[in-house]
């Protein structure tokens, strides 16, 4: 009977874990080609459909330049469609899901194994960032795999892999910018658990700073965009006083748990994170509170350099996305504790907060969200081929400042008689009077703006009282308005 039992629980698990991961693949596989590019990721797959490879990289700007080969390369392949050109990006985040559940399975008891996939596998964060043409889910992966290859040398007693491991952070660091926050992280634990290895820690750590140094030489230090550090300005810490610092402090840290966690949420996740970094501290492994803390220690300190935004406002927190594995893990823990810890007392209280943690979760809004992620959907195509199908020769374009790059994704028409915004406060055209009298129509393109009345006050300071709306159409995120000269309009209304 004890044999049969424990093959039955033995069967169950497995259940719920090829569950766990088919649900996680698919929200991930799930309309990976639904949405219109939006700005950020306009210019990516604007820099990943250029010719050559040195031209890619050039255009790339701040992207990783393995990332952004892999994509061009992809591309290259499979064609510019959206789902394509976000292949590599969902790739990387089933990839980072499955070694995520080799880590947690290494470190957790089963049960808790499971809770900590299950919280990745419908993280709203880590899915839309799997469908987004950004290199946030290759922070993931590398995230997770520098963990996952530290507890294995640690497993193994430092006996091998470490060329493995070099080659492997090697290739990382041209995917994931962030990965400089965690392999310090790596080579203290390293160092402190493995004193035997101390000398292929060293060969490792010192082939991985030369080749970072050549990476920083041939790449990085072109990438420096001075419009992000100013843009990044109120991100970087506020060192007037110690009691400025720690109320800016504490409002990032509110930043990042909302971000997570939702606005309601997060509370109960600080709950959660605390019981998980007593469970930790407890347990034989508490260098996992280091795994989490630490990365986050580095990415405050180039923000305190100013080289780094540290949980940042407007979705800056998205920077963060390394930290969201061990974040997860800490947190799994936690739920584990406290759910055992009810358990043991009463078995009603243990159902209890299994129902709070289930209610926590909000499975509904996070089946909803992640299968039509409504962050960035600016539906801007179907604009554009509108514009492109009816404009005239004696019509102007003019391109809201956030909307350059995916209109010279999708645009296929005449390069002539574009305006495209310098800034998202311009108000007037930036054209002679005598020009701008030839000018039949004007049409106004918009995406990746905060509200409509935004849009409304803004082509009110641009076009003034000389021209009137003659047509407009509005989608999720994006608008196509059209002006003629108000002295038309109205005599066409006699």
């Amino acid at each position: 009977m004890r044999a049969a039992g424990r093959a039955g629980h033995h069967t169950f698990f497995w259940v719920i874990l090829l569950l766990i991961l088919g649900i996680g693949v698919f929200f991930r596989l799930y309309g990976l080609g639904d949405r219109d590019l939006w700005t950020d990721e306009a210019w990516v797959a604007l820099a990943a459909t250029q010719p050559t490879a040195p031209e890619v990289l050039v255009a790339g700007k701040s992207t990783p330049p393995l990332y952004l080969l892999t994509v061009w390369e992809v591309g290259r392949l499979l064609g510019r469609s959206e789902a394509a050109l976000r292949l590599t990006s969902c790739l990387l985040g089933i990839g980072a899901l499955l070694l995520f559940w080799r880590l947690a399975g290494r470190v957790l008891p089963p049960g808790g194994a499971l809770i900590a996939l299950g919280l990745a596998a419908v993280s709203r964060r880590w899915v839309y960032f799997s469908k987004e043409l950004k290199q946030y889910s290759a922070d993931l992966f590398f995230a997770v795999l520098v963990f996952y290859l530290v507890e294995r040398q640690l497993r193994r007693q430092g006996r091998g892999g470490w060329l493995l491991l070099t080659v492997l952070m090697a290739l990382g660091l041209g995917f994931s910018h962030p990965l400089v926050f965690l392999l310090p992280v790596a080579a203290v634990v390293l160092w402190w658990e493995l004193p035997d290895s101390r000398r292929e820690i060293y060969r490792a750590c010192g082939g991985l700073a030369l080749i970072f140094a050549g990476y920083y030489w041939f790449f990085f230090r072109g990438q420096v965009d001075p419009e992000l550090l100013i843009y990044w300005q109120a991100d970087f810490p506020v060192l007037t006083s110690i009691g400025d610092f720690l109320w800016w402090l504490g409002g990032a840290w509110s930043r990042y748990g909302r971000y997570f966690f939702g606005t309601w949420g997060a509370p109960i996740a600080l709950v959660f994170l605390l019981a998980g970094l007593i469970y930790w501290l407890k347990s034989s492994r508490p260098r996992i509170i280091w795994y989490f803390f630490g990365p986050l220690l580095f990415a405050l300190a180039a923000a305190w350099a100013q080289r780094y935004p540290f949980m940042g406002g407007a979705g800056g927190v998205r920077l963060m996305m390394f930290s969201a594995p061990m974040l997860y893990l800490v947190v799994a823990a936690g739920i584990m504790a406290v759910v055992a810890w009810g358990w043991r007392r009463w078995k009603i209280a243990g159902l209890i907060l299994a129902a709070v943690v289930l209610i926590w979760v909000q499975p509904v809004m996070l089946w909803r969200e992640n299968l039509h992620p409504r962050a960035n959907r600016e539906e801007i195509e179907p604009l554009v081929r509108y514009v492109q199908t009816h404009r005239r020769p004696a019509d102007l374009i003019y391109v809201y400042y956030f909307a350059i790059h995916p209109f010279k994704f999708y645009y296929q028409g005449p390069q002539e008689q574009i305006v495209w915004g310098a800034s998202c406060h311009e108000n007037c055209l930036p054209l002679p009077p005598l020009q701008l009298r030839q000018i039949e129509r004007v049409w106004l393109i918009f995406s990746h703006f905060e509200t409509e009345e935004d849009i409304e006050r803004f082509s009110r300071n641009l076009l003034g009282e000389d021209w009137s709306r003659q047509f407009e159409q509005r989608l999720p995120g994006a608008a196509l308005f059209c002006y003629v000269p108000a002295q038309a309009m109205t005599a066409a209304s006699f």
